[in-house]
This record gives C-alpha cells, structure tokens and sequence, in this order.
C-alpha cells in the first residue's frame, strides 16, 4: 500500500535486525522495506527502497551510525531517522550527537533476557514514531497536492510577515517568579540548546527542566548544555538547594520533584516512584510536586514532544495562578505535549522557540 509508513533497519547485528524487523512488520501501517548489515551498505541501498523512516544502529565497524546519519541528512533530509542505541556512556554520547546531526529520536536496546519483553518494549518506543512521521507523510502528501493544483503564478511579494499562529495572551499577572518549570521530550536536546545560548546567564531565578531520556544520558545531555556559555547546567541530585540561573535536569530513569525547607528554601528531590505516563523522569510528577506546595510561584513551560506528559501537571498548576508558555507547532519537531496543553486550553502564551528564551527573561525579571 502507498500510504503504508516504508521502513529499513541498519544494524550490523543478525539478530537485532530480524527482532526490529519483525515488531515494525507487526503494525498495519508499516512495510519494512529493507535492512542492511552497514552503514555503507545502508548508504548505497537508500535510493532504491525509497524509505520514509530509518533505524540506524549507533555503534557498527567501519562506519558509525553518526557518520551515516551525517551522510544520509544532507542527501536525504526527507528521510527520517531513528538511532538504536545501548544503555552506556559511550552510547549516550554518540546518541547526543546524532540527535544534534538531525535525527529524529532514538530507542534503546531492551535491557531483558525475555524475547516478548523485549518486543513489547520496542512496540511501546516504535509505536509514536511511527505515528508521527505516518503524520508528516500525510501532510507532505496534502501539501504536493495543494502544489500541484495551484495555478502557475509568479507569487507576490510579502512585506510583513504574519506568524501562522499569533501568540494567545490572557490578562495574568505573572508575578515575582520561584522557579520556571519545563517538559520536554522529542526534539529537546535541539531546543534545549538554544533555549541556552538565548539565555545565556540572563536567568533570576532557578529552573527544573525534565527531559525524557534514560539514565546516562542525561547526564552526558547536562554536560553538554553546561558548555555553552556561562548558564549552569547540572544533572539534579537529590537533596541539592536550587540556585538562581542555575538548569536542574531530572536524572534518567528517576523522577524530579520539589520540595519546600523549613526556611523556606527550595530543593530537588529524586525519587524512585513508578513510571507515569510511561515516562520515568515525567513532567507530570515534578508539575504536580509543586502544585501541591503553598506559596510557591513558578513560570511553566512545555516544549516539543510527543504524548500528553505534562498536561495533567498544568490543569494542576494553573488551579494556583501559573503562568504557561507552550512551544509553537510550527518550531517543535513534535508538537504532542505542547498541543495536549492547548487543547486543555491552559495555555498563556503560544511562542516560537527563537522567542521563549527572551520571555522567560522578562517574565523571571518582572
């Protein structure tokens, strides 16, 4: 079928190749179209399988999947791309890389010595990628159609642009501001870093951030944002007194909470709670820690990612007075969490990526 989602795995591992290519063969809307053994072989076998989406082992001989992703995007920036990547350092480090080089997200390599664990861990990772660029394929296709039908006219010259989605603002005062809280997940990395260097140790006051991502590698994630320029970022730790202009980032596979002192000083909390909404860290668990204290005024945000993650957590937050920000659809690589917040009708503000850094300056400022 035409509209079925094509496929093709590259992974130098027999094994993981068949397992991959048997869970994505078991959704309707997919055909796996093809695999490979190599990144090179991979390479020389796109222009024939014509594939919508790929699964690019990370760490292969001869050529790495960072190297493959880096010559695939330029050729093929259509085509999207999602990273296998292992539960270690080095594999953390290379999956930012990559997220870095345009790839759309990452899956890990099921940690478990059952076979249908295993599988219905890679269903549940699989399944919303999938969905999203069956999304995208779509609304390339509407659009080719739209082309195709329009006359041939030499377009007009527009002298003022107007943003397709003009920023929603209620009369709130926001107030003296505690803390800015942000949830974020597919396309965060990215946006992350720019959310940054806009910043740049222009922040008053501290922000928790929780970014979807298994343990190490938000550590690895922490280390890398920390080297911009002279904001601090930091992978949280239990226990740790939030500071002014300092980026709190929820560990891997532990959620963030926080917590209120007896001197009425803030601090992180890291709990080992069950997942919730599937997510461990979750927005929804941080979001719903500071709902629950009094006196606390925080700035809330929701970035780019897929799900509903968060939303509960704002419905809570915006009982006290909370201000929300959600990313645009048109800057977000994936506007499901943000969208859920809009449909909710919690939303304050809607804002391009480029513009939220400078607003939470003088939101924080004010």
């Amino acid at each position: 079928m035409v509209n079925k989602v094509k496929v093709m795995v590259i992974d130098d591992t027999i094994t993981y190749r068949q397992i991959l290519s048997h869970v994505l063969g078991s959704f309707s809307n997919v055909e796996v179209v093809g695999t490979a053994n190599s990144g090179k072989t991979g390479l020389m076998k796109i222009p024939s399988l014509k594939p919508d989406l790929i699964f690019l082992d990370i760490m292969m001989p001869d050529m790495d999947g960072v190297e493959t992703l880096r010559q695939i995007k330029p050729e093929y920036p259509e085509i999207q791309v999602v990273m296998i990547s292992a539960f270690d350092m080095n594999n953390a480090k290379a999956t930012l890389s990559s997220l870095e080089s345009g790839a759309l997200d990452f899956i890990g390599k099921p940690i478990t010595d059952s076979v249908d664990e295993s599988i219905e861990q890679l269903k549940r990772a699989i399944r919303p990628i999938i969905e999203i660029v069956e999304v995208q394929k779509q609304k390339a296709r509407k659009t080719d159609e739209k082309e195709t039908d329009l006359p041939k006219i030499k377009p007009a010259i527009i002298t003022d642009k107007i943003p397709i989605r003009l920023a929603k603002i209620r009369e709130n005062k926001v107030g003296k501001l505690d803390v800015v809280l942000i949830g974020i997940s597919t396309g965060g990395p990215n946006a992350l870093f720019d959310l940054i260097k806009s910043l740049d140790g222009k922040i008053e006051c501290p922000i928790m951030v929780v970014q979807h991502m298994p343990p190490l590698f938000t550590q690895s994630l922490a280390e890398r944002l920390d080297a911009i320029n002279q904001t601090t970022v930091c992978e949280a730790i239990d226990g740790q007194v939030l500071e002014n202009g300092t980026f709190y980032i929820a560990p891997g596979g532990k959620h963030m909470v926080l917590r209120k002192g007896s001197s009425n000083k803030l601090f992180v909390g890291i709990t080992d709670d069950p997942p919730i909404n599937h997510c461990k860290p979750a927005v929804d668990v941080l979001f719903l820690s500071v709902a629950q204290q009094k006196n606390i005024h925080p700035l809330t945000i929701i970035m780019t990612g897929m799900g509903r993650d968060g939303t509960q957590g704002v419905v809570e937050l915006k009982k006290n007075g909370t201000y929300c920000l959600i990313q645009d659809e048109e800057s977000s690589v994936v506007w499901g969490m943000p969208g859920s917040v809009y449909e909710a009708d919690c939303a304050d503000e809607i804002l391009p990526l480029n513009q939220i850094g400078q607003r939470i300056i003088q939101l924080s400022a004010s």
